[in-house]
């Protein structure tokens, strides 16, 4: 036995005092400070046990036994210490590793609100050159074809009573020409619109915009899409003017209704329905592809994760419309819909959307 434990058990063993044990903590944080294992200290206390315990007579052997054990435990009194020090001190590194998984998730939503500002920008100023260099010609266009249209309705108050069949045939068909062009014209000129509407670079703040035209921009752009393989149907209920961050809404709009159309391989039907409900104003858009597995639903949100195949998603969308709702201080829900597919419901309040009153 070290001489040391030998000494200060041989007083213990006499005083059973509070200085002795005093003394057996004193060895403990020597021990301790020494590097000696928990395995170490069993060892000495059983090799003391056999030494001194068994030694004594049989009547001792009871208190000799307890004497022991108090000066052990007091002794690994240091150890526990230690290892309550130990166990806070990975407490605390647990919450600061959960402290800086919530802030390095707060930082890449803060960086997918930047991504998205950014490409929104981009858009605005792509729209914005397109509508300037494309509206000045188009107008020129549609007011020459008017001219034009106006131009052969005169000559045909001119032509013979009884024209040639042949010329009449070139004059109908001049004639649908004009309409087919007008037609066309005009629907260049709604697409630009559309996408100005949808852009919106101007409103970066709050605005009461119609939702019923924010959809509809959005379907507008999507159109080629969906052609003739999907059917879109639309339920605007009341109120269609709501107060919100027009250009992120579109966006989040957008990117619900191109995950629908994503989701449906071949014939297929999308569903958008909005309205009030109670103190919210709800966006639902609904569609009956195959549905999102449950085992996945609780990670679409996440950033970079996709369903899609390799090289066709990017993981952002859902991500970025959870990040624009937040903005405006609601929730995105993923729910199955009933007879197949994924019901998206955008969710915010409607009073807490309205500007304050002023004084």
């Amino acid at each position: 036995m070290d001489p040391e434990y030998a000494a200060a058990l041989a007083a213990h063993l006499r005083e059973e005092s509070e200085a002795s044990l005093s003394r057996a903590y004193d060895l403990g944080r020597s021990a301790l400070a020494r590097g000696l294992g928990i395995l170490e200290l069993f060892a000495i206390y059983q090799a003391i046990q056999e030494e001194l315990v068994l030694a004594a007579a049989p009547a001792e052997q009871p208190r000799v036994a307890a004497a022991i054990g108090n000066f052990f435990r007091v002794l690994l009194s240091s150890y526990e210490m230690s290892f309550r020090g130990y166990r806070d001190a990975n407490l605390e590194l647990k919450r600061l590793n959960d402290d800086l998984k919530s802030a390095y998730a707060e930082l890449q939503l803060k960086q997918l609100q930047l991504v998205q500002s950014a490409k929104m920008a981009s858009l605005g100023e792509l729209v914005a050159g397109i509508a300037h260099e494309i509206n000045n010609p188009l107008a020129f266009i549609l007011s020459h074809l008017a001219t034009a249209s106006s131009s052969l309705n005169k000559a045909a108050a001119e032509l013979e009573p009884q024209p040639s069949p042949r010329m009449l045939e070139h004059f109908q068909r001049a004639r649908a020409r004009l309409a087919e062009s007008v037609a066309g014209a005009e629907r260049i000129q709604e697409l630009v619109l559309k996408l100005r509407t949808f852009s919106r670079l101007d409103e970066g703040e709050r605005k009461q915009v119609s939702i019923s035209e924010s959809v509809g921009s959005v379907l507008k752009i999507l159109e080629h899409r969906c052609w003739d393989r999907i059917t879109v149907k639309t339920h605007f209920g009341h109120p269609d003017l709501v107060v919100c961050f027009p250009s992120l809404l579109n966006q989040a709009i957008m990117n619900l209704v191109s995950n629908a159309i994503d989701a449906i391989e071949g014939a297929g039907e999308i569903s958008i329905l909005t309205g009030a409900d109670g103190p919210d104003y709800v966006i639902i858009v609904s569609d009956n592809g195959p549905g999102i597995p449950e085992e996945l639903r609780a990670r679409v949100l996440e950033p970079f994760f996709t369903t899609k195949p390799v090289g066709v998603g990017t993981g952002l969308g859902l991500s970025i419309t959870y990040s624009i709702v937040q903005k405006h201080h609601g929730s995105l829900e993923l729910t199955p819909r009933t007879g197949g597919g994924t019901n998206a419901t955008i969710r915010f309040p409607m009073a807490a959307s309205l500007p304050a009153p002023g004084p």
